[in-house]
C-alpha cells in the first residue's frame, strides 16, 4: 500500500477537450506546481484611532494556475495537442489531482508555453494553465 505521505510523482494531471472532465493522462510530465492565490478588498478601518490601525482584507476573488514542464518528443501526441491548443489560444480540458484517489482542479483552461533548448541539455516546453472564461462549466478549484 502507499503511504499515508505522498510523493511528487503521484501526482497526476490529464488533459481533454474543453467542456468535459479531461481523462487523457499526461505521462511526459515533470514538476507541476499549482498556485492558487486569494485577491483581497482592503477592509482595514480606523478604530478608535488610539494606536495604528490593523490591515484586515475580505476576499474577493480566487485566482488559480498550474505549472508544468514536459520533454520534447516527437512521438508525443499529447504534447503535439497542448502546443497546437497553447498557439491557438484555444481551450482545453485540465484535470489535476493530489494522488490517483485525492481531488483537484476540475476545469477549462487556456495555455501559455515556454520552450528550452539549453545547448548542454534535453529540449523542455513549460505549459501554464489557467482558467478560461469561454467555457461551458464553472471551474473546480478542489474536487
Amino acid at each position: 500500500a502507499m503511504g499515508v505521505t505522498k510523493m511528487g510523482y503521484e501526482g497526476e494531471i490529464y488533459y481533454g477537450v474543453a467542456g468535459s472532465t479531461a481523462t487523457t493522462k499526461i505521462t511526459n510530465s515533470r514538476d507541476i506546481t499549482i498556485s492558487v492565490d486569494a485577491e483581497r478588498g482592503d477592509t482595514t478601518v480606523r478604530g478608535a484611532g488610539a494606536a495604528p490601525p490593523v490591515g484586515t482584507g475580505q476576499v474577493t476573488g480566487v485566482n488559480f494556475s498550474c505549472d508544468w514542464s514536459m520533454l520534447e518528443k516527437s512521438t508525443d501526441s499529447t504534447l503535439e495537442a497542448l502546443k497546437g491548443a497553447a498557439t491557438s489560444g484555444t481551450p482545453v480540458a485540465l484535470r489535476l489531482k493530489d494522488h490517483s484517489a485525492g481531488k483537484g482542479f476540475d476545469g477549462d483552461v487556456t495555455l501559455n508555453m515556454k520552450k528550452g533548448k539549453p545547448l548542454k541539455g534535453e529540449q523542455t516546453i513549460d505549459f501554464t494553465a489557467e482558467p478560461t472564461g469561454e467555457s461551458t462549466r464553472e471551474p473546480s478549484l478542489y474536487v
